[in-house]
């Protein structure tokens, strides 16, 4: 049996499988695919830059951040990123010595709002085109609500489509990226105390819990080499986060992404928290999967468009594995939202697996499935 046939199979068995792994109910649809609550990055309807950062083109650098890190004396102006363009971040630099100041190390969000911009920029770009032109206007939101961990594609009550993100994930996915890079080049294992602090004190609806001041060695902090290898692990996590979503957007999980949309309208925070929150998990499963798929596919089809660090699975496969490890932590509690509209992460990771080996094995063809296509094609 070939290996994409065998993908395909899989996938089938995993949706089947999917009907099952759900925490909660609720019978009030709304929205496509999540990972969590909404809101807008900064001050809602103010520009940052000059132009809205919700808007396309993604990623407007945010004040302060329109530079390549690390910093240097001969770094170039800022430039405005659009969704064909980029300037280099730290992970496609080569490593140098200590870096101070990096926006990973600091848990910097208002460049991590700006960085999640750009990687929807590129993962847009890397689209075939019928699907680019379903999203490449959507706005892109982020919420500030404390606590919330999560994203999602929905429509508003206007009719028009909208993504966002949490500050609370990509807070959790810098922590996620520092610790991994940290044990990969020094044999820590600073990822599991990370697990297990979250675990005992993180709370539903609270702060995310922070580690104490010196958590990691201050010389292994700075180091130009983790600092490198932890923007390549947040760029593969957000970029497999932002795909997923996507997803449910280009193949009509929402109904809402037409390539018609002129922009999300007069959406507040509560409309989009209230958006958030009408999903029905169990007839939703089989769509996270699909979007799954589809993301892994985009991530990889734009990582490969990269002249820097190309994107692989292995920030998707690592955000899954550390959501597993903490479920296995902590069976009786729900600490994040995401966790009652998404599949388990164990059935998750194999299918990203599968399908970043099928499309290696097809030279970026996807999975060919009867009857829907080319469901995880590339571009």
């Amino acid at each position: 049996m070939s290996t994409s046939r065998r993908a395909a199979l899989f996938f089938v068995t995993l949706v089947g499988l999917s009907l099952g792994c759900n925490r909660s109910q609720n019978t009030q649809p709304q929205t496509g695919g999540q990972y969590g609550y909404p809101g807008q990055y900064g001050q809602y309807g103010q520009p940052y830059g000059q132009q809205p950062y919700g808007q396309p083109p993604y990623g407007q650098p945010y004040p302060g951040y329109g530079q390549p890190y690390p910093q240097s004396p001969n770094a170039p102006a800022p430039t405005v990123q659009t969704p064909q363009q980029k300037p280099p971040s730290a992970a496609d630099v080569p490593v140098v010595g200590p870096v101070a100041n990096d926006p990973i190390n600091n848990v910097d969000i208002n460049w991590m709002r700006s960085e999640a911009g750009s990687i929807m920029g590129e993962l847009i770009a890397a689209l075939p085109a019928a699907n680019q032109q379903k999203v490449k206007a959507i706005p892109f939101f982020a919420d500030p609500t404390v606590g919330e961990v999560n994203a999602f594609a929905a429509c508003d009550d206007q009719g028009q489509p909208l993504m966002a993100i949490t500050d609370g994930l990509l807070e959790v996915q810098a922590y996620i990226a520092q610790f991994k890079a940290t044990d990969e080049l020094f044999g820590s294992n600073k990822l599991d105390q990370y697990l297990t602090l979250l675990a005992s004190q993180q709370q539903a609806g609270k702060p995310v819990v922070r580690p104490q001041a010196g958590f990691i060695d201050p010389a292994q902090n700075v180091d130009g080499r983790k600092v490198q290898r932890q923007h390549q692990l947040f760029e593969e996590q957000v970029a497999f986060v932002l795909g997923h979503e996507l997803g449910h957007h280009y193949l009509g999980h929402t109904g809402c992404a037409t390539g018609t949309q002129s922009g999300s309208r007069g959406v507040s925070p509560a409309d989009l928290a209230r958006l958030a929150s009408n999903v029905i998990p169990l007839a939703n499963q089989p769509n996270e999967l699909a979007s799954d798929a589809a993301g892994t596919n985009n991530l990889l089809s734009a990582g490969a468009r990269r002249t820097g660090y190309k994107w692989t699975e292995g920030g998707a496969l690592l955000t899954l594995d550390f959501f597993a490890r903490l479920d296995q932590l902590t069976p009786m509690s729900v600490l994040f939202s995401f966790e009652r509209t998404h599949p388990m992460p164990q059935l998750r990771r194999p299918l990203v697996q599968a399908t970043a080996n099928s499309w290696r094995s097809t030279g970026g063809q996807g999975i060919q499935i009867p009857g829907l296509g080319t469901l995880f094609g590339g571009g």
